[in-house]
C-alpha cells in the first residue's frame, strides 16, 4: 500500500488485528519487512522475530503507548498502533509501520512542519463543527432520567467529556485560519514571568535561574496563545526533573531579533525521538496525548517565530525562541495590513458594539416576546426578562469587549454566572441555546449595520477572518456556559442520588438479630451496588443472625441485577448471616434458571413475604 505526495511515495505496512493480536489483514509492505516469522501461525506475538518490538506491542495492546520506534534491517521505523470501538468495545487494531527516513525525506528537513499543520487543519476543521454538538449530546444525557441505564449514561457523559477535551486540545494545535486570538504588542519578559508565577507550587526542589537582558522589550503577536506555548515548555521542564534540578530561562537580542531559552536538567529526550517532537499524537508520558508540544511548534510559527532544540538523554532539554524585534506599527502582518490599521478597524467596531448594545439588546427582547412567546414567559417568571431590560444580553456585551483581544477569562466568567443561575432556575437548557442561537443573529445584524454606516469595506478574506472571531467568541460562551449550567444540574443529581441511597435501603430490625430488607421499585445496575453495599454494612453493625428480604415489589430486574442480588446473599454469609428471599417472581425465576443459579443451604426461598415470617414466629 502506499500514498503518493508531490514526487514522493511514501511506502507503509498495515496489519488489521483482533482485540487479542490475532492477524486478520496484511498488505504486501508488511510481507516485504522481515521482522515475522514465516510460519503460519496468525498470532502476531508467535510471528514476531524481534524481543523489543514484541515487548514494545505488548505495551501498546496494555494501553502505555500507542506509539515507538524501532530498528528493522538496521533502519528506524515508526509503529503506530490504533484501536478502533465499536459501542464502547474493543473492535479492531490496526498498526501502521513507516521508515522513519524515508518520512525525512518526504520533506527534507521540514517535514514535520508540514505534517503538524495539515494535521492542524484537520483538527481545527473536525473539532469545530463535532465540539458544539458533542457539548449539546452531554447537555441532554445529564439531563435524562437517571433511573434508566444511569451507569450507561454516566459512561456516555464521561466519554463525551473526554472527547470534547480532546477537541478542545485539537483547537489548539490548529492552523491560523481557526485561531480566535488577534496579534496585539506586549512585553514577552512579563508573560514569562507571570506564567512561571503558576509553577510555584511545583518549584520546590527545583532551582530557577532568570537571565532577562532587557526586561522592557516587546514583541507583537497572539498573547495568550505564546503564553500557553512558555507554559507548556515549562511544564515539560519541571516535569522532567521529577528529583529535582535546575530550570533556566534566559532572554536576549541582536539587531533583528528576541531569543528566549528554556532549558531543564531532566531526563533528556533519545536521539531517535527527537525529530518527531511537535506531531501530534507523538509523546513520551505514558499519560500524554501528544498535543503539548504541538501546541508549542504551532503557536511558535503562526507568530512568525521560529523555534528548535538540543537534548541529550540524561543530561537535559534545551529549547531556543526567537521572534522578530516589534518597530513602531511598521511590522506587516496579516496579508501586509499593517497593525495599526487592523487595531483602529477592531476599535471602531467594539465602541459601535457596546454604545448601541441596549438598542440591539431591545431589539432581540422584542424579537423574543412576538416570535418566542413560550420562552418568553420563562424568562420573565425567573426575572430574568427584567435582567436583560435593565442590563442588556449579555453576549453583545462580550463580543464588543473581545473582538480586539480575547479575554477567555471574562467570557466563562460571566458564562458561569449565566450558567449556574439558569441551572437554579431550572431554565430548560435546549432553550438556552436558543435563546443564545438568537443572540448570534442580532449581533451579525448590528455588525452589518456598522459596515453600512462606516461605509468601510471588507474583501472576502476579512470577512470570514471576522466571521470566525466573532462566532468562535459566541460558541466559546456556549460551550462555557453549558459546561457550568451542567456541572451545577451534575452536583444537584448527585446530592440527590446520595440522599435516595440512604433511603433506599431501609433494612428493619424486627427481632433480636433478625432484620427484613424489602426492596421496591426498579432496580438497575446502580441502585444494585448500592443496596448490596451498605446491605452488607448495616447487617454488621445490627449484628444480624438472619436477615428476610422481600423483592415482591420489583416489577422487574435484569441479568445483571439478579447477578448482584446473590452476590448480597454470599456476602452475608461471610458475616455469619443468613438468608430468606422472598417475592420470588416467575420472570426473576426464569432469570435465575438462565444464569445457572441455583438454591442451596446458604438461602431459603419462601412464597412470600408472611410465610417466611410466621416460620420465624413458630420457630421462636
Amino acid at each position: 500500500m502506499k500514498n503518493s505526495a508531490a514526487n514522493h511515495d511514501i511506502h507503509f505496512g498495515l496489519i488489521e488485528l483482533t482485540p487479542d493480536g490475532i492477524i486478520q489483514k496484511m498488505n504486501k509492505e508488511i510481507k516485504r519487512l522481515s521482522f515475522l516469522e514465516d510460519n503460519e501461525s496468525i498470532n502476531l506475538f508467535k510471528r514476531i522475530k524481534n524481543n523489543e518490538i514484541k515487548m514494545k506491542l505488548h505495551e501498546c495492546f496494555m494501553g502505555k503507548s500507542n506509539q515507538f520506534i524501532a530498528n528493522i534491517d538496521a533502519q528506524s521505523y515508526l509503529f503506530l498502533f490504533h484501536k478502533t470501538y465499536d459501542e464502547q468495545k474493543l473492535d479492531k487494531v490496526h498498526l501502521y509501520i513507516f521508515n522513519v527516513n524515508q518520512l525525512q525525506k518526504y520533506n527534507d528537513t521540514n517535514w514535520n512542519n508540514h505534517l503538524l499543520s495539515s494535521i492542524g487543519e484537520m483538527a481545527a476543521g473536525v473539532a469545530h463543527e463535532v465540539r458544539n454538538p458533542l457539548t449539546a449530546v452531554k447537555g441532554f444525557l445529564q439531563l435524562m432520567d437517571q433511573t434508566i441505564n444511569g451507569e450507561y449514561i454516566q459512561i456516555a457523559q464521561n466519554e463525551l467529556e473526554r472527547a470534547i477535551t480532546t477537541l478542545n486540545d485539537l483547537m489548539s494545535v490548529s492552523k491560523p485560519e481557526f485561531v480566535q486570538e488577534q496579534p496585539t504588542s506586549f512585553n514577552i519578559c512579563s508573560e514569562l514571568k507571570s506564567t512561571l508565577l503558576l509553577f510555584q507550587n511545583q518549584l520546590y526542589n527545583v532551582k530557577v535561574i532568570k537571565k532577562l537582558e532587557n526586561k522592557e522589550t516587546t514583541i507583537i503577536g497572539r498573547k495568550n496563545q505564546i503564553k500557553k506555548a512558555f507554559f507548556n515548555l515549562i511544564k515539560n521542564a519541571i516535569e522532567s526533573m521529577p528529583d529535582g534540578g535546575t530550570l533556566v530561562i534566559e532572554q536576549n537580542e541582536d539587531y533583528q531579533n528576541i531569543h528566549i531559552t528554556i532549558s531543564d536538567t531532566g531526563v533528556g529526550i533519545p536521539k531517535d525521538k527527537l525529530r518527531l517532537l511537535g506531531t501530534p499524537f507523538f509523546t513520551l508520558k505514558q499519560d500524554g496525548k501528544g498535543l503539548g508540544l504541538a501546541q508549542v511548534f504551532n503557536a511558535i510559527q503562526n507568530n512568525h517565530g521560529k523555534i528548535h532544540l538540543e537534548s541529550e538523554e540524561g543530561k537535559g532539554t534545551t529549547f531556543y525562541l526567537s521572534f522578530s524585534k516589534c518597530k513602531g506599527n511598521s511590522v506587516q502582518f496579516m496579508g501586509g495590513k499593517s497593525m495599526k490599521t487592523e487595531i483602529n478597524s477592531k476599535n471602531k467596531l467594539s465602541e459601535f458594539l457596546e454604545q448601541n448594545a441596549q438598542f440591539y439588546s431591545n431589539e432581540w427582547i422584542q424579537y423574543i416576546k412576538n416570535d418566542k412567546s413560550y420562552i418568553s414567559t420563562l424568562l420573565s417568571d425567573n426575572e430574568e426578562l427584567e435582567r436583560f431590560e435593565v442590563n442588556g444580553n449579555p453576549i453583545i456585551h462580550i463580543v464588543a469587549e473581545n473582538i480586539q483581544v480575547l479575554k477567555p477569562e471574562d467570557i466563562m466568567d460571566t458564562a458561569k454566572e449565566y450558567g449556574i443561575r439558569h441551572a437554579k432556575a431550572d431554565f430548560p437548557i435546549h432553550l438556552a441555546w436558543e435563546l443564545i442561537q438568537s443572540t448570534r443573529g442580532i449581533i451579525w445584524s448590528a455588525i452589518k449595520a456598522f459596515y453600512i454606516e462606516s461605509k468601510c469595506t471588507l474583501d472576502m478574506e476579512q470577512f470570514f477572518a471576522l466571521e470566525r472571531e466573532v462566532n468562535d467568541i459566541i460558541d466559546m460562551f456556549i460551550d462555557s456556559y453549558t459546561a457550568y449550567y451542567v456541572g451545577y444540574k451534575d452536583e444537584l443529581l448527585k446530592s440527590h442520588r446520595q440522599t435516595l441511597d440512604e433511603l433506599s435501603v431501609p433494612i428493619i430490625p424486627i427481632a433480636d438479630k433478625i432484620c427484613i430488607l424489602p426492596i421496591v421499585g426498579n432496580v438497575d445496575t446502580y441502585r444494585a451496588k448500592k443496596i448490596r453495599e451498605r446491605t452488607l454494612v448495616r447487617v454488621k453493625e445490627l449484628k444480624a443472625q438472619q436477615l428476610i428480604i422481600d423483592i415482591s415489589g420489583v416489577p422487574f430486574v435484569d441479568t445483571a441485577v439478579v447477578s448482584h442480588l446473590f452476590k448480597i446473599v454470599k456476602g452475608i454469609k461471610l458475616l455469619g448471616c443468613s438468608t430468606i428471599l422472598t417475592g420470588i417472581s416467575p420472570e426473576i425465576a426464569d432469570t435465575m434458571i438462565e444464569l445457572g443459579i441455583e438454591v442451596d443451604n446458604e438461602l431459603k426461598t419462601r412464597a412470600d413475604l408472611q410465610q417466611a415470617l410466621q416460620e420465624i414466629t413458630h420457630f421462636s
